[in-house]
């Protein structure tokens, strides 16, 4: 079977497309676009941190339960009931996943920052509806929660 010259290039290129890393398949520009947030969206925005530095986030688990944090790029950790633990990035985006790992339980994640360090409390609210799970700071530095 003879390939021509051209089906050869098309194969090529789309092979090249699916396997280089995004790192080398994308440019990264400097310009930062802060994206809009609906004031209906569960979406919250908590603040801002250096995107460019070392990020923090601090996790406390108010609840009566083990709290599971797993995040992209890492393990998975658990913070026992009543405990406090750390992770730190230095790159972004970072996207944490926050939930209860004994029981069914909604939670509210009370966040303040200081400098490059998110402070997270995770406690129990009672509502049927489902509350926060994540945390995400995006390329700009934005903090949200939702």
């Amino acid at each position: 079977m003879r390939l021509s010259f051209r089906t050869a290039l098309v194969s090529a290129l789309t092979l090249g497309a699916v396997v280089l890393p995004a790192h080398l398949a994308l440019a990264q520009s400097g310009i930062r676009i802060r994206p809009v947030v609906p004031a209906s969206s569960t979406v919250r925005t908590v603040g801002e941190v250096d995107p460019t530095a070392q990020i923090d986030i601090v996790i406390t688990n108010s609840l009566s339960v083990p709290l599971g944090v797993g995040f992209a790029g890492g393990a998975n950790l658990e913070v026992a009931s009543s405990e406090t633990d750390k992770v730190s990035f230095t790159t972004v985006p970072v996207n944490l996943f926050l939930y209860p790992l004994a029981s069914e339980v909604s939670t509210r994640s009370n966040v303040t920052i200081e400098d490059n360090t998110i402070n997270v409390e995770v406690v129990r609210i009672d509502s049927v509806a489902p509350g926060d799970a994540s945390i995400n700071v995006d390329g700009a530095g934005t903090v949200y929660i939702y």
